[in-house]
């Protein structure tokens, strides 16, 4: 089973898509995109609880 979460999924018009085979990992490169693309996303201390309802199974 693969994750998956794009930003746009976050209702940001942003074409980032992500796809690992590990919650952990697709975590932590949102994460770190979020960080560059996003900073003012980057900073919202809800920003991980936002992510983990938003990850899809594919």
């Amino acid at each position: 089973m693969a994750y998956q979460l794009t930003c746009a999924d976050t209702g940001a018009a942003c074409p980032g898509s992500f796809t690992t085979e590990n919650k952990e990992e697709l975590v932590e490169h949102v994460m770190l995109h979020a960080e560059r693309a996003h900073p003012e996303l980057a900073g919202n201390p809800d920003m991980g609880a936002m992510v983990q309802t938003l990850i899809k199974t594919v």
